[in-house]
């Protein structure tokens, strides 16, 4: 199997940024993008009115059951807000691996190191935009088919949404309807787009870096009596690295921050909506929660990834012949096997780091807020 360029890698996710306003080459966000941000902050507006406008300890668990929703459509918006912020070093991080991705797909022996994960990650980016194009199209269009069963089955016509809002106006007529199904379903549409071209952005800037460590552990390892020549070079290769992930974690330290926040409200709100409601909704929480599962887990992965890949780079120093080189020569392999027992991570703000460990905290502060809720809904609210 071939292996993919980082353009044909990286074309569908500029694709995706060019159609909502976030172009290459330009200094300021286009208008598209403000006026899609606009929609959807509208929409999600007037899902929360509903959700405020309905509390009351009657609806609890049908709250509960919007709440993911809602909290799809916050997150989508805080997360594009963050990645349109860095834009510029988003592109000037692209151009970068471009660059190295071309120089080491000239190396055969590079290659076959790099091309596994490479081919994985244009396979992960394709079915992930599908997977998502798919559920969206079925929540939107679910609607209109099941009024339709409904009116050939009884007779009666019924006006529903595919999401809980408040209007200004009257829902139980058919322009009115049709106006709010419309909107609502370009918004669906744009909340999808959004998340998913940062969350795809974020396997395939994280996944490149990936790559430059193991092509550098490989050099490494491989050391015979180098040169100082060689070794500056690799040190320099290093150095440059480090700073290809520092820009990685500048782009996505609030993304991450805003996943393991809502990503944890959202498990508790599904679970206990799986746990405490109707058998009805189990197929409908069930498949949202596996895809906030999916998710925040995806995310992990990478963020693992770069720290196996960076903690590599000193494994190779100690595991090549050095006791055969010189003594200058074993001194800086000492100072970069020292340098990377620190290891390059990928954070939320500081908060926590993106790796296994962090998803189980995700899980577990998930399964803490579950508790609660389980003790405040009693028994004689059901």
């Amino acid at each position: 199997m071939s292996t993919p360029t980082f353009y044909e890698v990286f074309r569908q996710i500029r694709i995706n940024l060019s159609v909502m306003g976030i172009q290459e080459g330009k200094s300021r966000t286009g208008v598209i993008f403000y006026i899609f941000y606009a929609m959807l902050f509208t929409m999600v507006s007037s899902e929360v009115v509903f959700f405020t406008a309905n509390m009351a300890p009657e609806n609890f668990l049908e709250l509960t059951g919007l709440a993911p929703c809602i909290c799809v459509g916050i997150l989508s918006l805080l997360k594009i807000a963050a990645l349109a912020w860095k834009k510029e070093t988003v592109f000037s991080l692209a151009h970068k691996l471009e660059r190295l991705s071309t120089e080491t797909l000239k190396d055969p022996i590079k290659t076959d190191i790099v091309s596994p994960d490479i081919n994985l990650l244009k396979t992960l980016i394709k079915y992930y935009f599908i997977l998502n194009a798919v559920l969206i199209c079925v929540y939107n269009f679910s609607t209109p088919f099941y009024i339709l069963y409904h009116y050939l089955t009884t007779n009666e016509e019924i006006f529903i949404l595919p999401y809980a809002v408040t209007v200004p106006f009257s829902t139980e007529a058919w322009p009115g309807w049709t106006f709010v199904y419309v909107f609502s379903v370009i918004c669906g549409f744009i909340c999808v787009l959004f998340f998913t071209a940062v969350d795809a952005l974020y396997f395939t800037l994280t996944s490149y870096v990936c790559t430059i460590f193991a092509v550098l552990s490989n050099e490494i390892i491989c050391l015979n009596q180098p040169t100082g020549d060689i070794l500056d070079q690799i040190i320099k290769k290093h150095q440059n690295v480090l700073e290809l992930a520092e820009d990685l974690e500048d782009i996505f330290t609030l993304p991450n921050f805003f996943n393991v926040l809502v990503g944890s409200l959202e498990i508790c709100a599904l679970g206990f909506n799986l746990m405490i409601g109707d058998w009805n909704n189990v197929p409908g929480c069930m498949l949202f929660i596996m895809s906030v599962l999916f998710q925040l887990f995806m995310m992990s992965v990478f963020g693992e990834k770069l720290i196996g890949s960076s903690i590599k780079v000193g494994e190779s120093a100690f595991l090549c012949d050095w006791y055969k080189m010189n003594q200058k020569t074993q001194k800086v392999l000492l100072v970069l096997i020292t340098r990377t027992r620190k290891p390059t991570r990928l954070t939320a703000f500081k908060y926590s780091v993106i790796c296994y460990e962090g998803f189980t905290k995700i899980i577990s502060n998930s399964w803490s807020y579950f508790t609660i809720l389980r003790t405040v809904y009693s028994p004689e609210d059901q």
